[in-house]
């Protein structure tokens, strides 16, 4: 175990592994039945507007992850844009302080604050104690990032959002077909409270990221 700051790699120690692992490196699969979809998608004469594969794979998506829509979008960013937007969240909204930068800039491109909040150390999610204490009165969101795979802590942060009147929404681009206890990571809902009803009451939807 390596217990100093130049035992790293980066600064001149011995290397972990004999070629670098690269965290953003796609895995192609089988290229032939790749280039197959390719040449099927060239052929229909649709690239946008709902072709015929668009619709497949939102189709076989709903299925895989047990939702009733799916909305396929260019990148994680664009979706957390539309999901901002459909919840109209506005002012600060509060984010894990470790996730790709994209969490942070789908809220600050539409002027909304981040902030960062601490990690619980053992599941790199956000802690459900540290969202309260970075509550304030510009607060109208929490965003959760299911990292590595990993759930957060949704009952807790579900359980602030109807305290503080808060929307709450989940990236889940990081936990792509990844579930608890036998639920997809994609199917947890997303909470929006409505002040104008009593407290127990709020508008669902059901999305994937």
């Amino acid at each position: 175990m390596k217990t100093k700051i130049d035992e790293l790699a980066i600064f001149g120690g011995l290397p972990e592994f004999p070629q670098p692992v690269h965290v953003g490196r796609p895995n192609t699969g089988n290229r032939e039945a790749f280039l197959a979809r390719v040449n099927q998608v060239l052929d229909a004469g649709y690239l946008t507007n709902n072709g015929p594969k668009v619709l497949e794979l939102e189709e076989r998506l709903a299925d895989l992850l047990q939702v009733k829509h799916v909305v396929a979008v260019c990148n994680g960013t664009l979706a957390l844009e539309l999901l901002i937007r459909a919840m109209g969240l506005v002012g600060e909204v509060i984010l894990p302080s470790l996730t790709f930068v994209a969490t942070a800039h789908a809220l600050s491109m539409l002027g909304i604050t981040p902030v960062f909040c601490d990690v619980d150390p053992v599941t790199h999610n956000l802690d459900a104690r540290q969202v309260e204490r970075s509550i304030t009165s510009q607060t109208t969101g929490i965003l959760g990032v299911h990292l590595w795979g990993r759930a957060c802590a949704v009952e807790e942060l579900e359980a602030l959002a109807r305290q503080y009147k808060l929307a709450l929404l989940f990236d889940a681009a990081h936990a792509f077909s990844c579930s608890q206890n036998g639920r997809m990571l994609g199917n947890f809902a997303m909470l929006k409270y409505s002040v104008s009803t009593p407290r127990s009451f709020f508008t669902r939807w059901k999305g994937v990221l």
